[in-house]
């Protein structure tokens, strides 16, 4: 079986689904594997591409700390298997007496902890067959993520600044942008 690499191209809001999106793009190539995860899950994955940490010890944190202290290292993480719309990871460890241990994950957890180990991501070839997006529909959805997520940013801005009536519009551009790629 084939892995591919990806990497993290960011998370996005999902209103229709009332959850978030983390979009994964193959180094090599043009598709994109959308997977949806919860709000925790997201602003975890969040906090790490943007370099930032939280006050306390995530769960993520936890993981790395312990493998640190057990002398174990994430080789890579991969998404395995997509079976009645859920996604399936493994996470790869190499212990201190070189073995590697294959460890079922979920992939919001997987990708959280590749990102904080900054081991690689790859997807098996068979899952991107099957749920990656190609071609023109691709590009159109991935302009649209990155104009969501620059806008995420600004509403989350604007209401740092307690701008309310600015954060309202720029809900509803979200909202748009959201109900676009509904339609693509």
């Amino acid at each position: 079986m084939k892995r591919l690499p990806v990497e993290v191209t960011g998370i996005s809001a999902c209103a229709p689904y009332q959850g978030y999106v983390v979009v994964l793009k193959e180094k090599e190539g043009k598709r994109l594997l959308p997977i949806f995860i919860g709000a925790p899950e997201a602003n975890n994955i969040h906090l790490l591409l943007q370099g930032l940490k939280y006050l306390r010890p995530l769960t993520y944190d936890l993981f790395h700390s312990l493998l640190e202290a057990a002398g174990a290292k994430v080789e890579r993480i991969t998404v395995t298997d997509l079976r009645d719309n859920t996604f399936y990871a493994e996470v790869s460890l190499r212990t201190g007496r070189d073995q590697v241990h294959e460890i079922d994950a979920r992939p919001s957890d997987a990708i959280a902890l590749a990102i904080k180990t900054q081991a690689p991501i790859y997807v098996m070839a068979s899952v991107l067959d099957e749920a990656g997006l190609i071609g023109e529909e691709t590009g159109q959805r991935q302009e649209i993520a990155e104009t969501v997520r620059a806008l995420n940013q600004q509403l989350s801005q604007a209401i740092e600044k307690e701008a309310y009536e600015e954060a309202a519009k720029i809900r509803d551009q979200i909202r748009e942008l959201e109900e676009k790629v509904r339609t693509i």
